[in-house]
């Protein structure tokens, strides 16, 4: 009786959790696991788990009686975090484990579990990065000497791969992209594309069509490389004139990838990207970026200031959003999006950045309040943003940088949770 009692809350479970589960995740077959009195589990039994073993992400443990122990060989065999939902045996076994440095966690219904789903796939999609990172010769940028500098560290402990390439690769390939007429037609079409769908046009076409040349180009090599994300620096290069001499700035191909679903980062700055990158895997939407400053100390308004907004910064799979295209340099080249964040008044943002060890994430809940430098000329656009403290805010970066990560929408919480996941402390201003 007691078998059969066990068999039908199996099921019962396992219905419920199958008919209730988001689409990040996925029930494989359950198993059912017996054991006797003597508490050895046999071998035939626990090897049931071996065929889904590899493409397990993490052992859902089922509501039954003294689940401790198999939970416990279960972690011990496979190496991978043990769930249970409910109270008693769950802080038990996840006690055990933590204790013993393996993974266990206790959730107390359903919804928590959807969360810890979406989380955890976050996590997951962290080891599936691979950052394409373009060098001058140094990993350091100039301008960003906060950038995470230690990235086989970040190999470890995020799992986040990386290809460094030196600069000459990809104006070599922005060159074979201008003589290669399939790759040009290609061009056309993104050009015809961005000046059609825009509001306004505030340069020449030809101009606007070298920068998506450079967006083809590094599209290109990450897709040779293999990469997902992209980073690349400003100040090194410009300095030796290659811009200057091919007509072109990043900032279009910045906000290109990124409205694609592949974060890519200004100046060489690692500790925002990777910001970015968690942003983004989040919440599913492009993500702006820029430099911090107070605007107005005394109402606690702060700027988030770049030319690199998406236009699916409200969603991967929504509308564009409404934009003009505007020169970058006073030569009248270098093609920026403009995006009026006027728009969203009142609308809630999260702010986030990483410390140059990639042990703490920078986060902080904003209101947007404004814009300003939509019609100007260079590295001018900025959000304004109204947040709780902007002197705290101010002196809690001292430990962090100066470029933030901004998405659309409230992400302090799940980004806490995060942390705990990943491996990462959250300091909150």
């Amino acid at each position: 009786f007691e078998r059969l009692q066990a068999r039908k809350n199996f099921e019962r479970f396992c219905k419920e959790v199958r008919s209730r589960l988001i689409e990040d995740g996925e029930l494989l077959d359950p198993a059912v696991i017996e054991w006797g009195e003597d508490w050895i589990i046999p071998e035939k039994e626990i090897a049931k788990l071996d065929r889904d073993s590899t493409d397990v992400d993490f052992y859902l443990i089922a509501n039954a009686s003294l689940t401790q122990h198999p939970s416990v060989e279960i972690a011990r065999r496979y190496r991978k975090p043990i769930v249970k939902i409910g109270q008693i045996s769950s802080v038990d076994i996840s006690a055990y484990l933590r204790s013993r440095g393996m993974e266990g966690y206790a959730l107390v219904d359903i919804e928590e579990l959807n969360r810890f789903v979406r989380l955890f796939k976050v996590r997951k999609s962290l080891m599936n990065t691979r950052i394409l990172v373009v060098d001058a010769g140094k990993l350091l940028p100039v301008g960003v000497v906060s950038s995470i500098w230690d990235l086989e560290d970040v190999k470890v402990r995020f799992g986040i791969d990386y290809k460094r390439i030196s600069a000459s690769e990809v104006f070599d390939e922005m060159d074979r992209v201008i003589r290669d007429e399939a790759e040009q037609k290609r061009a056309e079409e993104i050009t015809n594309r961005l000046v059609r769908n825009a509001d306004r046009v505030h340069m020449k076409e030809e101009y606007i069509r070298q920068s998506v040349n450079f967006y083809l180009a590094a599209r290109n090599l990450m897709m040779k490389y293999k990469c997902n994300a992209f980073v690349i620096p400003c100040f090194e290069l410009c300095v030796k004139r290659i811009p200057a001499e091919k007509k072109v700035t990043f900032c279009l191909a910045h906000s290109l990838l990124k409205d694609e679903g592949y974060p890519s980062a200004c100046e060489g700055d690692i500790s925002v990207l990777l910001a970015m990158i968690v942003l983004m895997y989040l919440s599913r939407k492009s993500v702006y970026m820029g430099n911090s400053y107070m605007v107005d100390k005394e109402r606690d308004i702060i700027a988030v200031h770049h030319d690199v907004p998406g236009l699916k910064m409200k969603g991967l799979d929504g509308a564009e959003l409404p934009y003009e295209i505007r020169n970058f340099t006073m030569g009248g080249w270098g093609a920026t999006l403009r995006y009026d964040f006027s728009r969203d008044k009142g609308e809630v943002v999260t702010l986030a950045r990483f410390n140059p060890t990639a042990t703490k994430l920078f986060v902080a809940r904003g209101e947007i309040v404004g814009c300003g430098g939509f019609n100007e000329v260079g590295c001018s656009l900025r959000a304004e943003i109204k947040v709780r403290d902007a002197r705290d805010f101010f002196h809690k970066e001292m430990d962090f940088g100066h470029h933030l990560a901004m998405v659309y929408g409230d992400y302090t919480d799940d980004l806490k949770y995060l942390g705990e996941l990943v491996g990462f402390r959250v300091v909150e201003a």
